[in-house]
Formats: C-alpha cells, sequence, structure tokens
C-alpha cells in the first residue's frame, strides 16, 4: 500500500531508476521482473543491500537510440520494494516488486553504471473506504475487470484476485495497470493525481474496451453461425 501522507518511503531521498519500455508501474500492485543486463544485475544486488528500493519508470519514445546510454524517462514513476529475489544461470534473476508510492523523478546523483535520482514523493489523497459511493464504484470496477480477464483470457480464476475486501486504492491501481492499451494512457491514469478521478478514467476506458470484445465476439459467433463451414 502506498503511504498516504506518510512522506517518503526512502530515508534517503535517493532511489535507482529502473527505466523499461511499455511498462508502468502503479502502487499497490506486484510486478514481476527478470532482469539480465549487467548494470541492472548489479543495482539489484546493490538494491538488496540498502533499503531494497527501486523506482520503475517508463521510457520515453525514442529510447531505442540511446538504450546503452541514457534514454530519457518520464518525470512520475512508482517506487517500489523487492519482495522476492530468485537467482537464475548466468546471473540473471526474478524479481518481484511491490509498489508503494507515486513520485517524481528528479535530479540525477549518479549516471553510471545505473542511474539514481532524488525523489519527491506523490502522495494519494484519502479515500473513506465507509463511503457507500466508494463501495459502489469499486464493486463496479472490479466487475468490469473481472469480466473482461474472463473475455480476454477464457480464465475465470483470473478475476478472483480481487475482491471487495481489497482497497479502493488497489482495485483501481490494478485495473490501470492491466488495461491493454498504449502505454502513454497508463502513465497518464499514473499521474493523475486525484484517485477518485483516476477511477473515473480507467472505468471509462475499460467500460469502452469490453464493449468493443464484446462486439466483437457477436460479430465472430454471427459470422460463423451463419457459414456452414465453420
Amino acid at each position: 500500500m502506498s503511504p498516504l501522507g506518510g512522506g517518503c518511503v526512502s530515508g534517503s531521498g535517493l532511489v535507482p531508476v529502473f527505466p523499461l519500455p511499455g511498462v508502468v508501474f502503479f502502487p499497490s500492485t506486484v510486478l514481476p521482473l527478470q532482469v539480465f543486463e549487467p548494470r541492472y544485475r548489479t543495482m539489484v544486488l546493490e538494491a538488496m543491500g540498502g533499503e531494497r528500493l527501486l523506482a520503475v519508470a517508463l521510457l520515453r519514445p525514442g529510447w531505442e537510440e540511446d538504450y546503452e546510454g541514457s534514454p530519457e524517462f518520464h518525470s512520475v514513476g512508482t517506487i517500489g520494494r523487492i519482495a522476492g529475489l530468485e537467482p537464475l544461470h548466468g546471473g540473471r534473476c526474478n524479481l518481484r516488486l511491490v509498489g508503494l508510492q507515486r513520485a517524481r523523478l528528479g535530479e540525477a546523483v549518479r549516471e553510471a553504471p545505473y542511474r539514481v535520482v532524488r525523489v519527491e514523493p506523490l502522495d494519494e489523497r484519502a479515500i473513506d473506504e465507509s463511503d457507500p459511493r466508494v463501495t459502489a464504484a469499486k464493486l463496479e470496477l472490479l466487475a468490469s475487470h473481472g469480466c473482461l480477464l474472463r473475455e480476454l483470457t477464457d480464465r475465470p480464476d483470473r478475476g478472483a484476485v480481487l475482491d471487495e475486501r481489497t482497497p479502493f486504492e488497489a482495485v483501481v491501481n490494478a485495473a490501470c495497470a492491466g488495461l491493454p492499451v498504449d502505454p502513454a494512457l497508463r502513465q497518464a491514469l499514473l499521474e493523475e493525481s486525484d484517485l477518485l478521478e483516476r477511477h473515473r478514467r480507467a472505468s471509462e476506458i475499460l467500460d469502452e474496451i469490453l464493449a468493443r470484445v464484446l462486439r466483437l465476439k457477436q460479430l465472430r459467433s454471427e459470422d460463423e453461425g451463419g457459414d456452414p463451414l465453420h
């Protein structure tokens, strides 16, 4: 969970950055990663000996031209704590990051072999979980999210990970992280400072995608039913 109003999760105010293409990390979600580049293997090992914190940031368009150097990344990312580390052959490793807090990623105080930046916490506005409107919004989002997962994966159990006992922030951010949309759109949701507004925007996107998926499924079913060769 993100520390609402609790200041920065890093005691030093400095966090190493793991910039990634296509990945937008949200607080209160879990991000599995495989680390294979030497500089980021070093980063993980050094983080394990310290605060166990990494900031994940989405790379900006054009990152391919300078990937081996210092490609630009978005200034808003999420700080996560390493919750699990599995060493693999050849020095690679699998790790699990638990999202703790949105942060503005500022000045780099170290460039090589990986970047370390000053971070400014971006706290979420506290939500009253007992508010019936919040409960209704959460249940509606859970239903839409679960329905989309079932339609896209044919695995009904995938929706069982989240339920009404899950905090509102975790439900909203899990839905945002899983949206099958352009990463820039997920980044815009991450940068939205009002959790209720993030919920509203994510719900609209989710409903649009679900309607499109169901419509395509209906059209496919009609085509197959009208052609005896199928």
